[in-house]
């Protein structure tokens, strides 16, 4: 009785699991109306009438052109809308519909522009995704596309879109976007943060209390004064509501003085990375924080795996020998799995995964427990180009996505 009950209840929940999930795929397959019986044949493709012919015959030029020289095919369309889809999937679907790209190659890329749904896409086929990154993907659709668009420029932000992808498929490269300005605001806000701090550690340390809070009411209004002009409100209360935070936080780091030349020293640090790659890049600000970071965790790494052996060594000698022995035997299948014996760099690549199986072993046998706490149209279709397919369209979601 009580098996037939659960065998029911086991069509029931898959029953049930089914008519909730069906709705689902139904609304992932649905297209955009209209779309449908779109040939997709056309290195430009309007939907909403957006483009006149001329635009469209210069965009095609550049494209004819582009494929020519390299190879590779880039496709535009513009719909109305996308329907139950989101951009992600429909560029990819079109993407594989449209077989973007040399076969084999796979050197597509499709510019999707969803005109009402204010939604644009830069799908990447995978013979381009180390040339045209997630990155620089992003970084067009946010120079070219989005700053346009909001405007009513279409024509003109798919135009300079597509010079830029045409720029890196050539072999080219991006300018450095334009450094943006800084505020007065933000200044003003960092110096109340940086005089609060001062004036909090001096507090904590047993300075005079009316010198210091005299001090900070002047340097107050000075800041106030500076950046507030008419609209001096929101700096009369964010600057004294910086300077409290870091008066506060910096008086508690002061009890603890470690912890506070720990962090006095990374904030110098991270200064001088900051002041160092204004002349050299932006890159030597990200390597200057990744390299420290990384030594640090691999140091940390070696210490805990070392102590966790040493544990489990003074535990139970056998167990840390069996626990060794079953380490050294899963590393040399791996490196058989590679075949590590024909090539020494291989076993390189072993190593990562022999320090996870080290941790997962060596944990138990070391009495170390993990815990835990508590303005558009949908007009008719308009096109131009001759005959354009291609024998690729294979894409791995590589690109980018924005909106406007």
């Amino acid at each position: 009785m009580i098996k037939v009950w659960l065998q029911q209840g086991r069509g029931l929940w898959l029953a049930l699991f089914l008519g909730l999930l069906s709705p689902a795929l139904v609304h992932a397959e649905e297209a955009p109306p209209g779309l449908v019986k779109v040939p997709l044949d056309r290195r430009v493709i309007d939907l909403t009438a957006t483009l006149d012919s001329a635009t469209q015959e210069r965009m095609v030029h550049k494209l004819e052109a582009l494929e020519q020289r390299r190879g590779a095919q880039i496709a535009v369309m513009l719909l109305p809308n996308l329907g139950q889809q989101s951009i992600e999937a429909l560029s990819n679907q079109l993407f594989r519909a449209w077989k973007l790209g040399r076969k084999g190659v796979d050197d597509g890329i499709l510019l999707l522009v969803a005109k009402n749904d204010h939604k644009v896409r830069i799908e990447v086929g995978y013979g381009l995704e180390p040339v045209v990154t997630d990155l620089l993907a992003g970084q067009i659709i946010a120079q070219d596309l989005t700053p346009a668009f909001r405007q009513g420029d279409f024509a003109g932000g798919i135009d300079r879109a597509l010079d830029d992808l045409i720029l890196l498929v050539d072999g080219g490269s991006l300018p450095e976007p334009a450094g943006q300005v800084v505020p007065l605001e933000a200044y003003a806000l960092l110096l109340a943060f940086v005089f609060g701090s001062v004036a909090g550690v001096m507090l904590a340390a047993g300075w005079n209390w009316r010198r210091v809070l005299g001090g900070a009411v002047v340097l107050m209004a000075v800041l106030v004064g500076a950046v507030g002009g008419h609209e001096w409100l929101a700096p009369l209360f964010l600057v004294p509501l910086c300077m409290l935070i870091g008066g506060a936080t910096f008086a508690g780091l002061w009890q603890a003085r470690r912890v506070f030349y720990g962090v006095l020293g990374l904030l110098l640090y991270i200064g001088l990375l900051t002041l160092v790659s204004q002349y050299l890049g932006r890159l030597t600000f990200l390597y200057g924080l990744a390299w420290p970071a990384g030594v640090l965790l691999v140091l940390g790494g070696h210490w805990l795996l070392y102590w966790m052996m040493r544990n489990s060594w003074r535990k139970s000698p056998r167990g840390f020998l069996w626990r060794f022995a079953v380490l050294l035997t899963l590393v040399l299948l791996m490196g058989l799995g590679v075949d590590a014996w024909q090539a020494a760099q291989r076993w390189l690549r072993v190593v990562p995964f022999a320090y996870f199986l080290s941790f997962i072993l060596f944990a138990g046998g070391s009495g170390f427990r993990w815990s835990s706490g508590g303005g558009s149209s949908s007009g008719g279709r308009s096109s131009s180009g001759g005959g354009f397919s291609g024998g690729g369209g294979s894409s791995g979601g590589g690109g980018a996505s924005g909106s406007w």
